[in-house]
Parts: structure tokens; sequence; C-alpha cells
């Protein structure tokens, strides 16, 4: 049976709404989702010719790496390479990336990179957009999140959570800008397209897959970022419906 795997192991944040996006999109069509993990990966073959996508989710990509360089990695590449497809948000894009620049512009957040990456696609994942968004650099909650716009290459308009993820900087005769940041300056990229081998990738910096009114029942006035997370969670929730033809576009490409 065909089948969607979303890697969960270490470094891996909050997979519930990922989880239910994709089961509700791909299940009718007969195709199971489900998780993987670095050992399957490795050990098991679990990338074989039954998955139609792998999802490498948001959370840290360093411990991506940690945990899938060089065998886990040549598993990945060769899956894709043979004509697999790969999703990757936020710190799956980064991880998917050449080079990633992450708060540079911060020591104690600094992480430069351009090696032990998975490389499917040949641009730098450069983030967090703290300054541009006028939010706080990376951290877990939502003072460093917000909800922005993207404009897809059909020029209509989405929103989407955005927490921590890059812009793409690279050749745009190699890869297919989908998405830009319509609230940054320049509109750069926020979401990519590439061939790899015979196979697909697709790069978003957004959480497309955050539903507000997920965001909203996980709020209290106890929170030190009630007033941030509230008003990211309502804003997603008023434009719900924007945020899931985005979701359907992006997972739509993988049809072709």
């Amino acid at each position: 049976m065909a089948q969607v795997l979303i890697y969960r192991d270490y470094g891996v944040g909050d997979l519930n709404g990922l989880y239910n996006g994709l089961k509700q999109y791909f299940e009718p069509k007969n195709v199971l989702v489900d998780y993987t993990d670095a050992a399957s990966i490795i050990k098991e073959n679990a990338l074989n010719d039954d998955v139609k996508l792998f999802v490498m989710p948001g959370g840290a990509a360093t411990p991506f790496l940690q945990k899938l360089k060089t065998y886990g990695n040549d598993k990945i590449k060769d899956y894709v390479k043979n004509g697999g497809n790969y999703l990757g948000v936020c710190a799956g894009a980064y991880f998917a990336c050449s080079k990633v620049l992450f708060e540079a512009d911060i020591k104690e957040l600094a992480i430069k990179r351009n090696e032990e990456l998975l490389g499917l696609v040949d641009a730098s994942a450069i983030g967090t957009l703290h300054r541009e968004l006028h939010i706080r650099p990376y951290m877990k909650n939502e003072a460093a999140a917000a909800a922005v716009r993207l404009k897809w290459v059909d020029d209509e308009i989405h929103y989407a959570h955005y927490h921590g993820g890059p812009k793409f900087v690279g050749n745009e005769n190699h890869l297919t800008v989908l998405a830009r940041y319509c609230d940054v300056e320049g509109q750069p990229p926020a979401v990519v397209f590439a061939k790899y081998g015979q196979g697909k990738v697709v790069l978003s910096g957004v959480h497309f897959e955050d539903r507000g009114q997920d965001l909203l029942k996980t709020l209290h006035k106890m929170r030190l970022d009630f007033d941030e997370a509230s008003q990211v969670a309502l804003t997603l929730q008023q434009n719900e419906q924007t945020r899931q033809a985005l979701f359907d576009k992006m997972l739509s490409i993988f049809e072709r």
C-alpha cells in the first residue's frame, strides 16, 4: 500500500497539525500516513518504493543531522534521486539545502553550516526573519512567530504560520519559486520546488499545516507570550480558507 512517512525522532516539534492535515489529504486517495525514524531509515530501508512522500517536519535541524548524517542522508538522497518525493517544513527545509545561515547576527544563536546537510536543493536557507517581521529572535514560543502572507505563483494570497523558518537564496534557474513572503522587503522566496534526480523536492519556510483554531486551544492568559500568540492564532483562524488552499496547492505538486 502506498504511504506517506513523517520523520519523528530527536529534534522534531509538534506533529499533530502535520499528521492530521496529511491524513485528511491522502487517506481519501488510499494512501496511508505513518511515522518513521532514523533507525528505520538507516537499518530497515523504510524509504522503499511504497513511499509516495517523505516529510521532514519542523523542530531543530541540528539533531536531524546528528541522527542522520552520512548513512541516513545517503538513504534519503537515494530515495529522492530514484523518484521519491521530499517535503521539508521549516527545520526540514533548512536541512535539505546546501547551506544554512541561522540567526547569523546573534552570536549565541548563530548556526552556519554547509557540510553534512542533505543538499537536495542547491540554495542557502537563511533565517530567521525576526528583523523583517518585527518579532523576537528564535525561541519556542509565539513571541518569535507571526501570521504571514504569502503570494503564490498565481498571485493568490495565503496566510500561514511563521516560526523560525528560512527564506531561500539560490539560482532561480535551478529552482522554482512557488510562493514569496509578501511582508518582507523584496518578497524573497518562502516556498521553493526543485528536482533531485528523478524526484521532487518542496521546501517551505512556513508551517502551512498549522491551523489558527488549533493554536487558540493551547492558549491561557498566564502565558508570557499570550498577546503575541492570541494575535497570531486569531489572524490565522480568520484566514483559514487561504491556509487550507495553500496546503492543498503544495501537496498537489507531488500528484503531477
